[in-house]
Parts: structure tokens; sequence; C-alpha cells
């Protein structure tokens, strides 16, 4: 065993060291006590079991950087999500206290979070969202300028002057580079000071370089006092000797918490030797993975030819690397230490009598949030057009196709009710289907919103809100205007302003109502292919019992009831009563109106129609009756009559 082993006096000796260099800048300290954090995982035949991820974690979180590793699955991110407040607490166990008190509920609105994936908006500037952050994360009563002020110390910490006002670009367009972009992720949280800061795999699709600068970035904040936490999965040598701790997890239990410095001789102690050139947080993941090809002390007990026919027996003999280490650093002076510590600021808490930070509530106003999110959502409309452009477009062409085949299609109803039905059918058709584009809107933005919403940008209400009055709204009702103004008048329906305007209000109606159906739908998945499946069924399913192309009569009634839920139903209900067809002329009489009454119908209270039993080509009514009526067959008007009878069952319709 190489080295000599090391003393509590060692362990004291560091600590008074460091203490120099925080007592300039102390800040604060967050504590975890015996955390654990169990979840439910789906086994045969739909049910669940319990699985648990952490075991009695203890940890002290000061200023400087302290750095999480381990294998995969061994609970990095579980343990950042549980440090920063975005984990149920029903399934967590332990204690989190800041600075000796419990914290708050809403915890994740006072600390920074960077993600490992990107949030920020491609559209805007990176002073653009900075600026975003800024006015929703401060409290109204920050002035303007020191507002400004905040967000222009921010830019310079960050080192992106030359790039303060070029888009971060997304997919259509080119924007700064991936270090950049990080380092706008990490100044969207600086801008609130946090008093602590995690960040989840920041290092994570950048290179060499860059993942060093941005290393270099947080040591440099971590020096002036912020207590910085992150997970790494296998960071280069030169970003481990950043760190000023290192924690050690594998399969949820800690493996070892202390100076990373010292993190290879506590290996040593455990008769882990690392060889001479090997990266030191390799060498750690090796250990914790099992892989004895890492140890040098296993090596040297054996020869070049038996080495690998002997790691089989080897593993099966001796304990494993992963209850070796866990046991190790149980014994070990590190923990003793650690959990000397941890009493200390457990019995602060006790004596505290129960006091507690107060909460933390949104920064800004409802109505604040509601303006602020429109504007952003505007600016991204405007800076990313091709939807909008494509929408109206594809409007346009459709609407000339409908009005070049049904242009001036006839007034005489008996021939012509088919055709004008099916127009009004297919309109509903389109709005359905090119409201499609709105599955995009929240699978695009679906990281950013959880992310600004679990972080306190806004309320959910607010973003939502935001999405249906100034991002759905606009591509709806362009294109609704477009096809009902062409359209409507191409056909020949109902002349006058009040039928056309309120069979635009119906199209746009249920434009809006498609356009909440694939929210309702982005908002449960998040494949953007499995959405675009599960609305293509949904609209065929709609289509079938709008009561168009089959006689809803027609339908069992095990399925009856599935009319109610189609949008076809509904529209064309609206479209025929009120916009297009209720009011045309039939050929009847001025004062003649006709009723749905259920599976009859009458000119008046007690006059029959038709007789059902007659045979075809019974006269409809007896043209002697009163003066202007005409003579109509069952078959000429058996469109008319499915239309108001079969179709809208308890429907008033007015036809003149």
């Amino acid at each position: 065993m190489a080295g000599r082993e090391i003393t509590i006096f060692d362990v004291e000796k560091y600590y008074e060291k460091i203490a120099v260099t925080r007592k300039k800048a102390s800040g604060a300290i967050l504590s975890a006590h015996n955390v654990n954090y169990t979840i439910k995982v789906a086994s045969r035949f739909c049910s669940s079991e319990e699985k648990q991820i952490l075991f009695d974690v203890t940890a002290i979180f000061k200023a400087g950087l302290t750095a999480v590793l381990g294998p995969t699955g061994s609970g990095k991110s579980s343990l950042l999500d549980i440090l920063a407040g975005r984990k149920e607490n029903q399934r967590i166990s332990g204690q989190l206290l800041l600075n000796g008190k419990p914290v708050p509920i809403n915890f994740k609105c006072m600390v920074g979070y960077v993600v490992q994936d990107d949030v920020v908006m491609g559209t805007l500037s990176v002073r653009e969202n900075l600026t975003f952050s800024a006015a929703l994360r401060l409290r109204a009563s920050i002035k303007a300028a020191e507002r400004k002020e905040r967000i222009n110390k921010v830019i310079k910490e960050l080192g992106l002057e030359k790039c303060a006002d070029t888009k971060v670009g997304n997919d259509f367009i080119r924007g700064v580079s991936g270090g950049e972009r990080k380092r706008c992720n990490i100044g969207m949280e600086l801008i609130i000071s946090p008093q602590v800061l995690f960040l989840d795999e920041p290092t994570t699709g950048l290179d060499a370089n860059t993942a060093k600068t941005v290393l270099l970035f947080l040591k440099r904040l971590a020096r002036r006092g912020r207590t910085i936490v992150f997970s790494l999965h296998q960071p280069r040598f030169s970003i481990y000797k950043m760190f000023d701790t290192l924690l050690l997890l594998s399969q949820g239990h800690t493996v070892y918490f202390g100076p990373a410095r010292e993190a290879l001789h506590f290996f040593s102690m455990q008769g882990y030797m690392c060889e001479k050139h090997n990266n030191p947080p390799d060498f750690f993941l090796d250990v914790m993975n099992g892989d004895l090809r890492a140890y040098t002390s296993i090596k040297n007990l054996f020869t070049a030819e038996d080495m690998d026919s002997s790691l089989d027996s080897i593993q099966t003999t001796l304990q494993s690397p992963h209850e070796l280490l866990v046991d190790g650093f149980r014994n070990s002076v590190w923990n003793w230490i650690l959990q000397q510590e941890a009493q200390a600021i457990y019995a602060l808490y006790k004596s505290n009598d129960g006091l507690k930070h107060k909460a933390v509530d949104y920064a800004t106003s409802f109505g604040h949030q509601v303006i602020v999110v429109a504007k952003r959502a505007l600016v991204n409309l405007i800076r990313n057009p091709q939807l909008a452009i494509f929408t109206i477009a594809t409007s346009v062409i459709f609407s000339a196709v409908l009005a070049a085949i049904y242009w001036n299609v006839g007034s005489d109803p008996s021939k012509t009710f088919k055709d004008r039905s099916g127009v009004l059918f297919f309109m509903i058709m389109i709005q359905l289907f090119f409201n499609l584009s709105a599955v995009e809107v929240f699978i695009q933005e679906r990281k950013i919103f959880m992310h600004e919403n679990i972080s306190g940008f806004y309320r959910v209400s607010a973003y939502f809100l935001v999405k249906v009055l100034f991002d759905m709204v606009p591509l709806r009702l362009v294109p609704v205007l477009i096809l009902s103004s062409t359209v409507y008048f191409s056909v020949g329906l109902n002349s006058g302003a009040e039928h056309f305007f309120l069979f635009t209000f119906c199209l746009f109606c249920t434009a809006m109502g498609s356009s909440a159906l694939c929210l309702l739908v982005s908002s449960t998945v998040s494949v953007f292919a499995v959405a675009q499946i599960v609305l293509g069924m949904c609209y065929v399913l709609m289509m079938l019992l709008g009561g168009f192309l089959i006689s809803l009569n027609s339908v069992g009634p095990w399925l009856y009831w599935a009319q109610y839920l189609s949008f076809f139903k509904y529209a064309l209900s609206a479209k025929i009563m009120w916009g297009s067809l209720a009011q045309t002329n039939m050929g009847f009489s001025s004062d003649t109106r006709v009723f749905s009454m259920g599976s009859r119908s009458s000119t008046r209270p007690g006059f029959p129609l038709w007789d059902p039993g007659a045979a075809p080509g019974f006269p409809l009514w007896d043209p002697g009756a009163a003066p202007g009526f005409i003579y109509g067959t069952q078959e000429q008007h058996q469109g008319f009559i499915y239309g108001i009878q079969e179709q809208h069952q308890g429907f008033p319709y007015g036809i003149q």
C-alpha cells in the first residue's frame, strides 16, 4: 500500500487551509443529512415496484467547486434535483438544510440550476435571453437602470461581450458557439445572484478546450464565495485539478466525499492503485464499475498470460469493489469528519426551534409575466417566419382550388345541397389537418417551458395564455379569413354580412378547437411522429362519427355516444344553423318554416312534412294547400331532410 496513512490531523489541517480562502468570501452552506430516494418502476403485468436510487447520502456543500462523479445510473442527476428542490418530497426522506435552516418548499426558485440541455430561445440574442430572465426573476422594485447594469455585469463576467447581440441560434439560424451557448445558459441563472448554483453535466457536448473554459469561469465564481455543485461523467485531468471537493457515488451509495486531491490516496488505502499516467476520474469509474484491469495492485499478482483467465475467478471470490469502497469510506477518517460537521449543523437546526427560511414567491405579477412572455413569443414568431409563410401560402392555394371547383355551383337546392354541404365538410377537414402544426409548438419548447416553470420564471397559466393569444391565434385566424372570404362567396352561400361573419366565427372556433387538441396531445407525448399518429386517428374517428359520411342512426348504441366528441358534428351543426345553409332558399314560400322534431318534421306543428311510409314520388305536401308552394318528392329532398333531421336532431332550423 503506497503512501502513508492519512490521519485526522491531516484532515483538520486541510480544512484550516481552505478556511483561509473561504473566510474572505463565505458563501451559503447546503447540507444533506441521510437522504434516501425511491421511485416506482414498471414491472410485468402492468404493476410497479419500488426501487431505491439513493441510500443515506450525507454531504456538506460549501463555497467552492464540488463535483459529483459516478457511473451511469449512480444517482448523480437525482441527487442534484433533490438538492435543488426539483423532486417530489413524497419519495424523499432525510433533511436538507441551508445555513442550518430547512430549505423552503419553493427552494428551486432561490437557486440557479443549469440543465444539461440548452434552454435558451435560439431566435433571441444573448442579451435578450438574459433580459428575459431578469424581467421575470428580479423583483419589480429593482429599477430598470439597476437591472440593465446587472445584465451587463453578467455578460462581462461570462466573457460574452463580443457576442452579446448575436442570436443564440437554432436549427435554422446560425448563432454563437457551443461554449458561448453554455455560458448563456449559466448567465440566465446568475442574473438572480443565487446562493447556490447547480449544473447538470455542464461540459456535455463541448470540446476539451471549451469545457475547460467553462470550468475556469466556474472556478472564478467559486473563489468569489459561490457554492457551486455540478455533476460530470468523465472529466479530463486538467478539469479535475480545479475541483475543491469531490463526491463519488456508486449505485446510490457514497463512495467518497472529501478533498478532490486526496481521493487517490483514499483509493490506495482500499488497495486500488492508479497507474502513473492514468486519468484519476477514469480510474475512479473503472474501479466502481468493477474493471479489474484498472487496478495496479491486482495486476501485479498475475502474469500477462493468466491475467484474463483469472479475472472471472477473482471477481467471484473477492468482495466487489463497490462493497469495498462503501465499507472503506464508512470506516474512514473522512467520513468521521463529515459526520461530526453534519451533526453540528443538525444541532444548530434543532436549536433554531423550527426557524425556517422565508418562502419565495414569484418575483413578478401575473400580468407582468404575460406581457414579458408575449413579447418573446411575438419576437420568436417574427424571426422564425417559415411556418407562418407556409401556412398562409397553403391557405391561398386551397382557397383558389376550392373557388375554381365550386364556382357558380348553381342555385337549385335539390341539386346543389350535396355540393354545398360537401364544401362545409371539406373546409372543416382543412382546419383540422392544417392545425397539426400546433403540435410542434409545445414539443419544440417543452424543455424550455419545463425549466423556466420549475425555476419560477412564470406561472403555467401565463405561458399557455400567451401561447393561445399570441402564438396560436395569429397562425389560425389569418388562414381562416383567407379561406372563408374566398370560398364563401365563390360557392354562393347565403349573402349578408351576418351570415358570413357567423360562418367565419364557426370556422375559427373549429381551428382553435383543433389547435387545443394538438396542444393536449403534444403535452403528453414528446415525439412529433407519435403525436401525428395519435391526432390522425382522432381526426379519422371524428370524421366517421360527425354525421356526414354515415347516418348516426346507423351507429350501434355502444358507439353512439362518441358523436359528441367529434368536431365535425358541432361544426356542421353550427354552419348549417347559423352561417350558410340554414337560410338557403329551398323553394318554399316565405311564410313556411321547417323544424326538426326528432324523427318527424313538419311545416307547422301538427302538419306532416311527408309520410315515411309513402312510396317514392309521394308529394312533399299538397300544392293547393297554400299559394306559392311547389311540388317536391321525398327523393328530391332526401339530402335536405338528412341534413336537418338525422344529422342534427334537436336543433331548430328556419328555412325560407
